[in-house]
């Protein structure tokens, strides 16, 4: 009994995953909160703004921070009530599943804080920012003196945050994430037929999973797309893209598809439930992800998984996670992705190589051991 009143406090910021998809952070928060709550050397506390019906919120102590409604910055004055609230009942450890630290958060309640910051896209990508997100920049360029370990989840992604927010190195940890354990193959025929009874989709069919966003550089996939089409007169595979605008007003990837010979046969698709995706990327002949910048690339390794050959950039740490897997291409080729598309979809040895070794490498990638690896850094930060 004595053990267990001695158990390192950590409060989780469970808000990531809440009433959001559970894909890229979401996704993250939701596995490594499910797989830690399970070990029992910890005394966890799940921080959020509000109520929700998640029954992982059943298995740790529940903080409601206090609800605050304002025209504007309702949740940093909910945070700042919630350190000032429990500034007598301190935490060893407070951690932020994204990098989104409010200013003063080094006046949370706890002796130690780890923040996940995924990668450096928010500033080293050319994305628009909600001015929320550019005080986020500016707090973790200018204030990360109070962070005692930054989890990052590539060497890529540690490289670029060494060098675009200026973290010292030795306070950065690479933890890969998961996934690969999720995903497998499913027989073709069946997967299609998901496909086509649930999103309208018939036949063969590239596939990128992406928010539309201009470092997600779908306008180059859709040009490339085009120019394969048009050299190959055989292809007559469809080009999918599932993902959400990432704001209202973009329009450029709509823009590209509707100056494409090919328009009829390029699909945009808003959203594929969870259960769907593993069929999904099953489905397609080829997955193309040639994003300029990720922290991890996750589509990458669950398309590896399911049994998909994938192409994407050169950049960034996509081809630190596909390794010798995936083929690689300057992002900003148009011609070079075309090529690499075309080559992959006919040469059936090379399909089958990619397949293999996919497999093999997606198998090396588990929640499981994201969720180890973080509780020995939780081990290590709370004794230190």
């Amino acid at each position: 009994m004595e053990k267990l009143k001695n158990r390192p406090k950590i409060a989780l910021m469970s808000y990531a995953m809440d009433g959001r998809a559970a894909k890229g952070t979401a996704l993250y928060a939701r596995k490594l909160i499910g797989g830690l709550l399970d070990d029992e050397k910890f005394d966890f506390y799940l921080v959020h703004y509000d109520k929700v019906g998640d029954p992982l919120y059943q298995k740790a102590k529940e903080i409601i921070m206090p609800r605050v409604r304002l025209p504007y910055g309702s949740k940093f004055i909910s945070q700042l009530l919630f350190f000032w609230q429990y500034r007598k009942e301190q935490f060893d450890i407070i951690h932020w599943f994204q990098p989104r630290a409010y200013p003063f958060y080094w006046f949370a309640p706890a002796r130690k804080v780890i923040v996940t910051v995924h990668g450096a896209g928010d500033v080293a990508a050319p994305v628009k920012f909600v001015f929320s997100r550019l005080v986020f920049n500016f707090v973790l360029i200018h204030f990360h003196k109070w962070i005692n370990a930054i989890i990052v989840v590539s060497q890529n992604a540690k490289d670029e945050v060494v060098k675009h927010y200026g973290f010292p190195a030795d306070r950065v940890r690479v933890i890969y994430n998961g996934g690969g354990e999720n995903y497998q193959p499913i027989k073709k025929n069946e997967a299609r037929e998901l496909a086509a009874r649930k999103y309208g989709i018939e036949g063969s069919y590239i596939l990128d999973i992406s928010r539309l966003q201009p470092h997600k550089n779908i306008v180059t996939l859709i040009n490339a797309y085009s120019i394969m089409r048009e050299k190959d007169s055989l292809r007559l595979e469809k080009l999918v893209i599932v993902g959400w605008p990432a704001y209202k007003n973009r329009k450029d990837e709509y823009l590209a598809a509707e100056r494409s010979p090919f328009v009829k046969d390029i699909i945009f698709i808003k959203f594929v439930k969870a259960e769907d995706l593993n069929a999904m990327y099953s489905a397609s002949e080829l997955f193309v992800f040639p994003s300029l910048d990720e922290g991890f690339g996750l589509p990458v390794l669950e398309a590896m998984a399911a049994g998909i050959p994938v192409i994407t950039s050169r950049a960034s740490s996509m081809s630190e996670i596909g390794n010798e897997a995936v083929t690689t291409v300057d992002p900003l080729s148009v011609n070079e992705l075309a090529v690499a598309m075309q080559r992959v979809l006919v040469d059936k040895s090379l399909r089958e190589k990619m397949i293999e070794l996919g497999l093999g490498r997606a198998r090396e990638f588990t929640w499981r051991s994201t969720i180890e690896q973080t509780e020995n850094l939780y081990s290590e930060i709370a004794a230190n």
